[in-house]
C-alpha cells in the first residue's frame, strides 16, 4: 500500500475542520472561557446547505424544524450559531470559498467562525439598551462593515449583533497579523462595545 504524501492537498473538509479548531485556539483565553460558559463552545463543519442541516438538527432534536422560507434564506449562508442547540455550524463547501487557494480558504473559515462566536457572545450579552442602538451604531460602523450589514436584509434589532461580528472577527484578522490595539478606523463606541460583550481585551 502506497504511503500518504504527506505534500499532497488536503480533502477541503479536513482542512475546514482544521482552519476552525486553528480559529477556536487563537481566542484569546478569556474570550473561550465566555464561550464555554455561554454553551457556545461547540461546532460542527458540514459540506450541506446550513438550511438543510439546521432543519434536520433541530427535527432531531425535537424543536420545530424550518419553514421553507427559513431554510432558504440559511442555504445562501456560510456560517450560523443555533441558539437552542448552542451549536455554530460552518459550510465549508459555500460557493463564496470555491476558487480560494488553501491558505485563502482557511483564513476565510477562520474569519467566519470568529463571527459566528462573537455573533452569540452578542445575543446571550448585549444588552436591550445596545441592541435598540443598533441603527445608530451602524451609523458610526466603517462604510464597509456598515454597507455589508445594510445589504445582509437583517432586520435592525439584528443589527448590534451583526455589527459586534464583523468587527470581532476583523479584530481577531488583525490579531494574528501581530496587530493589538484599538485600530484607528473603529470609533470609540463600537470598540467598547465590543470589548464589553466578548470580553475583547488585545
Amino acid at each position: 500500500m502506497a504511503e500518504d504524501d504527506p505534500s499532497a492537498p488536503l480533502d477541503r473538509e479536513v482542512l475546514a475542520e482544521q482552519s476552525v479548531t486553528s480559529a477556536w485556539q487563537d481566542l484569546p483565553a478569556y474570550d473561550r472561557q465566555l464561550l464555554v460558559t455561554i454553551s457556545a463552545s461547540q461546532w460542527q463543519v458540514t459540506s450541506r446547505s446550513l438550511g438543510l442541516v439546521v432543519h434536520d438538527l433541530l427535527r432531531s432534536a425535537g424543536y420545530a424544524g424550518l419553514t421553507p422560507k427559513e431554510a432558504a434564506a440559511l442555504g445562501d449562508a456560510a456560517g450560523v450559531w443555533i441558539a437552542e442547540l448552542r451549536l455554530v455550524l460552518i459550510n465549508a463547501a459555500h460557493r463564496a470559498l470555491d476558487d480560494l487557494d488553501d491558505s485563502s480558504y482557511e483564513a476565510m473559515l477562520a474569519r467566519i467562525a470568529w463571527h459566528e462566536w462573537a455573533h452569540a457572545l452578542s445575543v446571550v450579552r448585549a444588552t436591550q439598551e445596545d441592541v435598540f442602538a443598533g441603527e445608530r451604531l451602524l451609523g458610526l460602523a466603517p462604510d464597509g462593515v456598515a454597507d455589508v450589514i445594510r445589504r445582509g436584509g437583517y432586520r435592525r434589532v439584528e443589527y448590534t449583533h451583526e455589527l459586534v461580528a464583523e468587527i470581532y472577527a476583523l479584530l481577531m484578522s488583525r490579531c494574528r497579523r501581530g496587530e493589538h490595539g484599538q485600530p484607528p478606523w473603529l470609533d470609540d463606541e463600537i470598540y467598547d462595545l465590543v470589548r464589553r460583550v466578548s470580553g475583547w481585551s488585545e
